[in-house]
């Protein structure tokens, strides 16, 4: 919203059905601060009442932009209503994000980034880590690490208690959600080292802080021995679990890497400068991390993605500027004659610089 308002546009922002509190403090906030009444419009109800709605409003010529944040199926459904009307669409969708770490790497620094990326927020982030991609010569020793940092996760309220990595899932919707996309790497086979579902009072870590009836909190989940061909390593799970992938060289974990149909952000943990280069270049997303996580988001940099995690437009930096404005050319003749294209110029200017550059020469 905030670029659009400084691009002179007013917004109509559906809330999250499942955060509505959030979006109206931050629109009290806005106008307390001063901005006109109609500027930022905020409507509250599902996507599939609300929503819908602004999107059917394409259609009837009432909407001259969307911005849409959420799964790729409906980002491209907003995208078809969009493309047969004209109208400019910024679509932010969802990420499968891999994150790569060869032999050169600092292992303590790269788990420390891999553990974040994948539980931070329980996972509940775009830009979470998906797939860990290990060069096989670490592997045990990545692996013998992040897992000690999995076991001690603390997992509760913080509003109550210090420390703690994350809390509950937004909602029972995306809990139950999660719960049975988990049921993807049950199917497909991958070997399940770490994770027991939903945390109650019977069944919690050891460091789980509080009382687990008081929100829909989830065990940190790792799942081993992924194969590039399983649903489990193509498809996005949103929540605290992470899929690791062998690879044998970095010609293929540049190709694991890339091997999802998403291309939000990624990350490769290397001290060798070549492969760091070969990394960012070769790699098919719209964020790219050296030696840091899959999560990192400046303001600065423009954020988006490619393939099933954007069209291309960007979020932020000075690139999102143009997504809510458009490029006006505007020719104003003073001189009172006709200028056919290419902007006419009287013959005697032409000889008298032909003599000018003449006498230079």
């Amino acid at each position: 919203m905030i670029p659009a308002i400084m691009c002179g546009n007013t917004c109509v922002w559906k809330s999250p059905q499942d955060s509505p509190l959030l979006s109206f403090m931050l629109t009290r906030i806005m106008h307390e601060a001063g901005l006109p009444n109609g500027v930022v419009n905020l409507i509250h109800g599902k996507g599939s009442g609300a929503g819908q709605f602004l999107v059917d409003s394409v259609d009837e010529g009432l909407v001259n932009k969307i911005s849409f944040t959420g799964s790729t199926p409906v980002g491209k459904m907003i995208g078809e209503v969009c493309g047969r009307n004209l109208v400019s669409c910024s679509l932010e969708l969802g990420g499968k994000n891999p994150l790569v770490v060869m032999p050169s790497a600092n292992i303590e620094n790269a788990v420390e980034g891999a553990y974040w990326a994948a539980f931070g927020t329980a996972g509940q982030r775009c830009t979470s880590l998906g797939n860990l991609i290990l060069h096989k010569d670490i592997y045990e020793e990545f692996m013998d690490k992040f897992m000690a940092k999995v076991k001690e996760t603390k997992i509760g309220d913080s509003l109550r208690n210090d420390d703690v990595l994350y809390g509950s899932m937004i909602s029972e919707k995306y809990a139950s959600d999660f719960l049975r996309d988990l049921g993807i790497c049950e199917t497909d086979g991958a070997t399940k080292l770490w994770g027991e579902g939903r945390i109650t009072n019977e069944n919690k870590p050891e460091n789980f802080q509080g009382d687990a009836s008081e929100g829909s909190y989830m065990w940190p989940h790792v799942y081993a021995d992924v194969k590039e061909e399983m649903r489990c390593f193509q498809e996005e799970i949103f929540g605290p679990v992470v899929t690791v992938v062998r690879a044998d060289d970095f010609e293929n974990a540049l190709h694991l890497a890339n091997a999802s149909p998403f291309g939000l952000s990624s990350a490769c943990y290397t001290n060798d400068r070549l492969e760091a280069y070969r990394f960012k270049t070769g790699i098919k997303a719209g964020m790219t991390g050296i030696n840091n996580s899959t999560t990192g988001a400046e303001a600065h940099l423009p954020f988006g993605g490619v393939k099933d995690s954007g069209n291309g437009t960007r979020e932020s930096g000075i690139w999102v500027i143009e997504a809510y404005s458009y490029w006006h050319a505007v020719n104003d003749e003073l001189s009172g004659k006709l200028q056919l294209a290419q902007m006419d110029v009287d013959e005697i200017h032409v000889k008298e610089a032909e003599a000018d550059y003449a006498s230079l020469a």
